[in-house]
């Protein structure tokens, strides 16, 4: 029988072949040998496969596994997770890479000195180029650290620079959504809540996350919508557990902040504005919350899907935009300002 592994790395696989070797060999490099490394071909229409497959030749500790059909990032990270064996678990997005060959080594041996089920490095931003775009450091919380509700944004909330225990996630049947973007905050909502992990938080920056045109970071707008789908999860999801009043409700209203800022609610017609607003008001009626919740919590944008007068409507995101500037210039960097003058 063969020994369990310190670590299962998944990598969801998708239109990568100019970057998928970078990703490997930063993994195979890892002082940390005792892993296995699962990569799920989510249909990819390219020769990432082949890439794989000859390293797979290689290396028995990469695992290859195709989808039948595509099931985006959270589906394949959920064959992951269901095909781990390692007694650690972590994501690793294809097109990325970890800059530190001591990264899982270090994280793991200070998660089991400080008898923690959560590990947390710092990473940095790159573009396709491996240009850094910005260093992402953890200042506010380092060290040994427990999350919760109050406090559970601070690391991010994606799972690519975290290493997990996967008991816990196996346990509590903690899983991403599947067919359809962010489902990181889905994810890390849920495992917060089941988990309110004990946490090694690391400064030290040790993964490149890299930015490139057509990755969905760079697309954002044309997803906008998939954070209703992602609410509507992770309520369904706490409710199921017994959990629905872990956060307050705005914190997950405040998922809607993409939306009240994305200039697509400039530009969808009406017919789509409403079936939006629908959804909205579904959202609303099982959180509990109202309009006004929406308006001062969330954004004030996000207040015109529910104006039926276009005359109205029409006048309210222009005096939007004229505030625009005043908001990020002058009132931005000052909560009780910002405030007051949004009111």
């Amino acid at each position: 029988m063969n020994k369990q592994p310190v670590l299962s790395i998944v990598i969801p696989v998708y239109d990568v072949e100019n970057y998928i070797s970078q990703c490997i060999e930063s993994l195979l490099s890892q002082t940390l040998k005792d892993i296995e490394i699962i990569c799920i071909d989510d249909c990819s229409p390219d020769n990432s496969y082949k890439i794989i497959q000859e390293y797979a030749k290689h290396d028995s500790r990469i695992i290859y596994l195709k989808h039948k059909e595509n099931k985006l990032q959270g589906g394949a990270r959920n064959t992951g997770i269901n095909n781990a064996n390692g007694k650690y678990i972590t994501f690793v997005d294809s097109d990325d890479y970890i800059i530190n060959n001591q990264y899982y080594h270090t994280i793991i041996t200070k998660m089991e000195d400080y008898k923690c089920n959560l590990g947390v490095c710092s990473y940095s931003t790159i573009d396709e180029h491996n240009k850094i775009i910005h260093h992402h450091m953890s200042k506010s919380i380092l060290g040994n650290t427990r999350l919760s509700h109050h406090n559970f944004t601070k690391p991010l909330c994606v799972p690519w620079n975290k290493i997990f225990l996967l008991s816990d996630i196996k346990k509590h049947q903690i899983y991403f959504p599947e067919n359809i973007k962010f489902e990181d905050e889905a994810f890390w909502y849920k495992y917060i809540a089941m988990i309110e992990p004990n946490a090694y938080v690391s400064s030290d920056c040790m993964y490149m996350y890299r930015i490139r045109e057509g990755s969905t970071m760079n697309k954002k707008h044309e997803y906008i919508f998939n954070y209703i789908d992602v609410i509507q999860d992770i309520y369904f999801f706490l409710k199921n557990n017994g959990k629905e009043d872990f956060y307050d409700k705005c914190k997950l209203l405040s998922l809607l902040y993409p939306i009240a800022t994305s200039s697509v609610i400039l530009s969808i017609d009406n017919d789509v504005r409403m079936q939006i607003a629908n959804r909205l008001e579904y959202i609303m009626s099982l959180l509990g919350v109202s309009f006004k919740d929406i308006n001062e919590k969330v954004g004030m944008r996000l207040y015109a899907y529910f104006i039926d007068n276009k005359y109205m409507r029409d006048n309210y995101l222009y005096t939007i935009e004229l505030l625009k500037p005043t908001k990020y210039m002058l009132f931005k960097p000052n909560k009780v300002l910002y405030k007051i003058r949004r009111e």
